[in-house]
């Protein structure tokens, strides 16, 4: 073999030798930069779902503070106002409010389209079984389930659900030539370095160094075309954009984008701080108001959103200007907690006594009408008081007592303050602990149904009965029957307790000896939740079908707030229980101001005078005028007139001689079981007091 031969052989193989080197390293740093590249992405995605699970912990927590008074009075009017703002954040993809069965109360929406519903989704079992805040990751929403505790009762679960979509981070661009250059190019350079040799050319052979330098930059050009991206540089992008986005997520987290004041977070932070300062210096005191707006959801049914934000934002201007008129800006801060709902934070010596100051000008303040919308508007607000460290240890709890307070002074007629105390804590634990009796009440069979007599002034029979439900719980003893079913009105067990009243009474008066020749009527009392429920009247026809009684002896009693409070919603199902040919009675009547306006526009078959007017008729000439003036005029409208509260003979007689024809109360029987009623009809006259014997009829 010449010698150029053998250098010819020999460059080969070293040229071959450097080209394979070569691919395995371009392959071996491509590998590494996709590496890199891909761990970076990851390490942002999973940063960045770390701090959306942290967002959802943080906005729940906040939520089910915020709830917790209106769950436990089953207000789903605030429940609404409270889910529904949360639901106009972008972020947030669902929300939902659980009963303690795991049934939807509430979602956000204006008609709770899913009331009473089951949730079927992967995540709701465990969700309503959760006993503490938990996290769930599903493909397309991050969710947070908290429970809704208040003391060790467990009230409803909070399911708030963040979409993932923005939290997803595609991997950092790798700039690569296609893969099938890669052979292309490697052959390329290994021929061109053979074809060299083979003309001969020995100045061609340049030194290894030489050959290995090209080579070496060759790879560093393929390389770079490869993937342009440093580790260390795309790692320090990756802590640039995080510290960006927690810091806009800061910003704009804790601003109300309507009014410009602090959110709930910054007040929760504010509040945390504050209390630490206080704790620090051993002599401080803060003090918290939690303002909400009266009837705030009639502004914005009957004038629109757009003009509710309105109000918000002028409330909140005079709100923050009263604040910074009287304290400097350290020792004062306020902040919008969510929907019509302000906290103010005093902090100092004496805050607590200056919190009943600024109480009273919040309120003043608001006695201004607004001028929003080219109209005058007044609001008014109810104002709950607390105190650290008097009522609280910490920034929950304090919140949690300003809302209690707040809930007070709504009880007590709105527009006023009141403070927290102990007293009210007990009363809302005691509160719920008579509402978990009362859920189980009716399996137990501890509710029935006494009847009073109605009675017939001309001729002493009984002309009909009013059934009065009674709870006998095991421990309380006879429960008072405005407690109870207040409770069942706000918890949503009023359905429950009125259809058994209704269904009882009907299955017992359908079984009533006739007196006089006729049968006598049934009287059942109806909430106003009753009437505003459309089916309502279609409850009742189905009882008068399963049970046999006649319509026309089944009479409705209801009170005049119950027309006032849900006007349209009550006259519409009152109307359709008169076409079926219910009677209709307004109980209480002349206690309200709208009680004439009322005869006129309801079906009414009859009143009955309250007996607040009955009781001082052998005293007050003026209870005696107007007693005759209602009998009067409901003779002329053909009106049926029951006189209530008749105690004594002596009342009975005078109402007599006013002629009004009937007549209830302890005189003529106090109210029994059915049987004793049975007795009464009987004995056919009111005065005759001889026992009868008794006719079991239910």
């Amino acid at each position: 073999m010449s010698l150029r031969q053998r250098w010819w052989l020999l460059g080969s193989l070293v040229a071959m030798c450097v080209v394979v080197l070569a691919a395995v390293a371009l392959q071996q740093h491509r590998v590494q930069a996709h590496r890199v590249a891909n761990a970076a992405a990851q390490r942002e995605f999973a940063l960045a779902e770390e701090a959306l699970a942290e967002r959802g912990r943080v906005a729940a927590d906040l939520l089910a503070e915020s709830l917790v008074n209106p769950t436990y009075f089953f207000d789903l009017q605030r429940i609404g106002e409270v889910l529904g703002g949360a639901l106009n954040r972008g972020d947030i993809g669902y929300v939902l409010l659980l009963d303690r069965d795991g049934r939807i109360l509430h979602d956000g929406s204006d008609n709770i389209a899913r009331f009473g519903q089951q949730p079927d989704d992967p995540l709701a079992a465990e969700a309503a079984a959760t006993t503490r805040p938990e996290v769930f990751v599903a493909e397309r929403f991050i969710e947070v389930a908290h429970p809704i505790t208040l003391g060790d009762q467990r009230l409803a679960t909070l399911r708030l659900a963040l979409k993932r979509g923005d939290t997803r981070v595609a991997p950092l661009p790798v700039k690569a030539l296609p893969a099938w250059l890669d052979p292309l190019l490697l052959a390329g350079l290994a021929t061109s370095f053979v074809g060299l040799l083979a003309f001969g050319d020995r100045r061609f052979v340049v030194p290894r160094l030489r050959t290995d330098a090209r080579l070496q930059q060759l790879a560093r050009v393929h390389a770079g075309a490869a993937n342009d991206v440093d580790p260390r540089a795309a790692l320090d992008h990756v802590e640039q954009r995080l510290a960006g986005f927690e810091g806009e997520l800061q910003q704009l987290g804790r601003i109300d984008a309507l009014t410009g004041l602090p959110n709930r977070i910054a007040l929760r932070l504010r509040i945390g701080d504050a209390i630490q300062h206080a704790q620090r210096s051993g002599d401080g005191e803060l003090a918290l108001l939690f303002i909400d707006l009266d009837d705030f959801k009639r502004i914005n049914d009957t004038l629109g959103h757009d003009v509710g934000d309105e109000i918000l934002a002028a409330v909140a201007r005079r709100f923050s200007d009263i604040l910074h008129s009287e304290h400097p800006q350290e020792q004062g801060f306020i902040a919008r907690f969510g929907g019509d709902e302000f906290v103010m934070l005093l902090s100092g010596r004496d805050a607590r006594r200056r919190a009943g100051e600024i109480a009273e000008l919040l309120l003043s303040s608001l006695r201004i009408p607004l001028n929003v919308a080219d109209q005058l508007l007044h609001v008014s607000a109810s104002i709950g008081i607390t105190s650290f460290p008097d009522d609280a240890a910490d920034a929950s709890r304090l919140i949690k007592n300003g809302d209690i307070a707040m809930y007070q002074a709504k009880a007590q007629g709105r527009n006023c303050a009141r403070y927290f105390t102990n007293y009210l804590t007990r009363l809302a634990e005691d509160r719920l602990a008579i509402e978990q009796d009362l859920r189980a009440a009716l399996d137990r069979d501890e509710l029935k149904l006494h009847y009073q007599p109605i009675i017939d002034f001309d001729s002493g029979h009984i002309h009909g009965a009013e059934a009065l439900l009674r709870w006998h719980h095991p421990s309380r003893g006879l429960v008072s029957t405005a407690l109870f079913v207040g409770i069942a009105e706000d918890v949503g067990l009023i359905d429950a307790l009125g259809d058994f009243a209704l269904r009882t009474a009907c299955d017992t008066a359908v079984r009533w000896p006739r007196s006089a020749g006729r049968a006598p009527f049934v009287a059942v009392n109806v909430s106003v939740k009753q009437l505003r429920d459309h089916r309502f009247p279609a409850r009742v026809a189905q009882v008068l079908a399963d049970t046999g009684l006649a319509a026309e002896l089944l009479h409705l009693e209801l009170t005049e707030s119950s027309l006032l409070d849900g006007e349209s919603a009550a006259i519409a199902a009152l109307e359709s229980l008169h076409e079926i040919g219910v009677k209709l009675w307004l109980d209480d009547f002349g206690t309200g101001f709208s009680g004439l306006n009322h005869l006129r526009r309801v079906p009414v078959s009859g009143v009955k005078i309250d007996r607040s007017f009955v009781a001082d008729l052998l005293t007050d000439r003026h209870d005696v005028a107007l007693t005759s003036a209602i009998i009067a005029m409901a003779r002329s409208l053909d009106i049926t007139v029951v006189a209530e509260g008749v105690e004594s003979a002596a009342l009975a007689e005078v109402l007599g001689q006013l002629h009004c024809p009937y007549g209830q109360g302890y005189w003529f029987g106090e109210p029994a079981h059915s049987e004793k009623l049975v007795e009464h009809i009987i004995a056919q006259r009111y005065g005759d007091r001889s026992q009868a014997n008794v006719v079991p009829i239910s």
